[in-house]
């Protein structure tokens, strides 16, 4: 696991090796093994290193081919590089190291950019082909791994983290308003854009080629769509086959040459995924669980329930506010770009780190997969709600439900009358934390919409047609994966561990599991996590696997209602003040004055996420001295 940057032109620069320099400096804390930056001319290449496979010096990066005519920066895990190697090997490649690193490499040299298919794991890389002129990016097929991308002067500079490009002193400080108005609506910045002003993410499933000054990106792999065939197994075939593939994934992600640790909650899918593991081998494994003083968020008991049932040694971290409040300035340094989430990765990740543990097991994606979430019924009763008041006026929706006095849960309904798709319009409903008029009022007015295009909403249609002829319940589970996992779980826990140097792996998210479980009927699929349970219940102890059945989903979260009114409420009082959010631009101060101001007196209507997304904002703003 690394960290990657560089810049490639049409003609060499003196210039460009200082700034791979400054952007690798940027990005250390991804990579504190070693650093290197390579010098290729009209390219510079630059790694930091996090070594978890082959720790010895024949693992640096940036690596090259046999002749030095191919170079590869590469951050990540391919799980299959030792199936790949051996027949690389009888071609005629010779290798030099253990790593993935150099398996990549020489799998391009035989097969161009189509190499990228034939890798399972999680990763992004840049290759610079000497011959060629060319740099080829790729990003993993569910986006684990980030990558962004910028054209200052006709050139291509990238990096895994924007704070790294930033650093280059070639992408301006600005703010991106689309960006700005996204995150304010969703709580996170969804591809296609990111909060700097032309900077993009390469986006789950893609490559990009960088040639003549010619730039070309396409998807080699696509989530795949529900199909809910009549299944042609039974549903214990199903449960044997999904054990299969589920026990092969944990088997080899737990590639390391050094200590795993797993984060344990008091859930099924981390219960599951310690099974599993525990299955695989005698791997040592330590769990790990964050505690909090306040009793309705704390699932210290049940993760201990879970860890004794298992026999995984188990270690409990306290989480008190003052720590919280302590550390503020450094998480949302570590987020990359604001997002409303991520705290608890954060936390958990910086304890993995203080107990030695240089990869960690995450359950990700069991929710998206296997049912977990209980939004659905709100996303039922939204679009049957829409489809009844379709027939009225906006503006009566408006004039009744969008009034400033009212809760925002309940303003939010206002979109719901007159609307053109109600499936679309039930997703923003839920989804969103400020009205679109919300929005842009909160926005400094250099920021303010040069266009009419509601951005959010074009959005959620576009993906929203993508699972056209579907269930209400299999389009809804079919857009929590790339506008809630993808770009707000993922991005969040990869900045989040990787700031504190780990490697979280997401086992579940291996691309032929999504791919296996998506072609499942959505009867057996979205069962509550009963058809997660069913594969593992032969290494589940039965007292473990009842509990499970009957353990209520609780959300991972910290507990900010009473926070942000108590300890945190120095911090973001201070972050509030007039002359630091006129210092950037990005708030309104006066909006912001008003929105804080009443969830002073009455929490409840304004709701703690709103606070902590326009406070998350403004802090990252003042940090990374990005404005309008």
């Amino acid at each position: 696991m690394c960290g990657i940057a560089g810049i490639a032109a049409l003609a060499p620069d003196p210039r460009f090796l200082a700034i791979g320099e400054r952007m690798a400096a940027a990005i250390a804390h991804r990579g504190p093994d070693s650093r290197g930056v390579q010098d290729l001319g009209a390219c510079v290449l630059a790694n930091t290193r996090l070594a978890i496979v082959d720790l010895t010096e024949q693992g640096h990066q940036p690596m090259c081919n046999e002749d030095a005519t191919v170079w590869i920066a590469y951050n990540g895990e391919c799980y299959n590089a030792d199936e790949l190697r051996p027949g690389l090997q009888r071609r005629g490649h010779r290798f030099r190291s253990r790593t993935d690193t150099e398996v990549i490499l020489h799998l391009y040299e035989e097969c161009g950019e189509a190499c990228v298919g034939q890798l399972r794991g999680m990763f992004a890389f840049a290759i610079w082909d000497a011959r060629r002129k060319q740099l080829l990016l790729a990003r993993d097929r569910l986006g684990i791994k980030p990558l962004y991308y910028s054209f200052p002067s006709g050139n291509i500079v990238f990096a895994s983290e924007i704070k790294a490009l930033l650093e280059s002193g070639l992408v301006p400080r600005k703010l991106d308003p689309d960006g700005v108005r996204a995150y304010l609506r969703l709580g996170h910045i969804p591809p296609p854009w990111t909060a700097v002003q032309d900077v993009r993410p390469l986006e789950p499933g893609e490559l990009g080629i960088w040639h003549a000054g010619t730039w070309k990106t396409r998807s080699y792999w696509k989530l795949p769509r529900p199909t809910n065939h009549s299944p042609q197994k039974s549903g214990g075939e199903i449960s044997a086959r999904l054990r299969e593939i589920l026990q092969e994934s944990c088997r080899v992600q737990l590639m390391s040459d050094v200590p795993i640790a797993l984060f344990l909650s008091g859930g099924v899918d981390s219960a599951v995924l310690g099974a599993l593991v525990r299955s695989s081998g005698p791997q040592p494994l330590t769990a790990l669980t964050i505690a909090f003083d306040e009793k309705p968020f704390d699932e210290t008991v049940e993760s201990r329930q879970t860890a004794e049932l298992l026999g995984i040694p188990h270690q409990v971290i306290p989480m008190p506010a003052s720590r919280t409040a302590d550390c503020l300035d450094h998480t949302i340094w570590a987020i990359d770009q604001p997002s409303v989430d991520g705290l608890n990765a954060y936390w958990i990740s910086r304890a993995a780190r203080e107990a030695g543990f240089k990869v960690a097991l995450t359950g990700q994606g069991g929710d998206e997969l296997f049912g977990g979430y209980e939004s659905g019924k709100w996303f039922r009763r939204l679009d049957r709600t829409a489809r009844l008041l379709q027939w009225a006026p906006p503006a009566v929706g408006r004039a009744i439900l969008d009034w400033q006095p009212l809760p925002f849960r309940w303003r939010k309904l206002s979109g719901l009358v007159g609307a053109d798709d109600p499936f679309v319009a039930a997703q923003i409903a839920v989804r969103e934390l400020f009205l679109r008029a919300d929005a842009d009022h909160l926005m400094g007015p250099a920021l303010e919409r040069s266009h009419a295009d509601d951005e959010v909403g074009n959005l959620i249609q576009e993906w929203s047609r993508q699972a056209s002829g579907l269930t209400l319940e299999e389009r809804v589970a079919f857009l929590d994966i790339p506008l809630h996992l993808e770009s707000r779980l993922l991005h969040d826990g990869d900045m989040m561990s990787m700031a504190h140097s780990l490697e979280v792996r997401p086992p579940f998210l291996d691309h032929t599991i999504v791919e296996f479980v998506m072609e499942l009927p959505i009867s057996l699929r979205l069962s509550k996590k009963r058809l997660l349970l069913e594969a593992a219940r032969d290494f589940l102890p039965v007292p473990l696997y009842s509990a499970l059945l009957g353990r209520p989903k609780q959300t991972f979260t910290f507990p900010f209602n009473q926070w942000i009114a108590g300890p945190l409420r120095p911090a973001i009082e201070d972050t509030f003040q007039a002359k630091n959010l006129v210092s950037t631009g990005v708030l309104n101060p006066s909006a912001v004055k008003t929105v804080w101001r009443r969830y002073l007196k009455h929490p409840q209507s304004v709701g703690w996420s709103r606070i902590w997304t326009l406070f998350v904002l403004a802090r990252w703003c003042q940090l990374m001295r990005v404005g309008a």
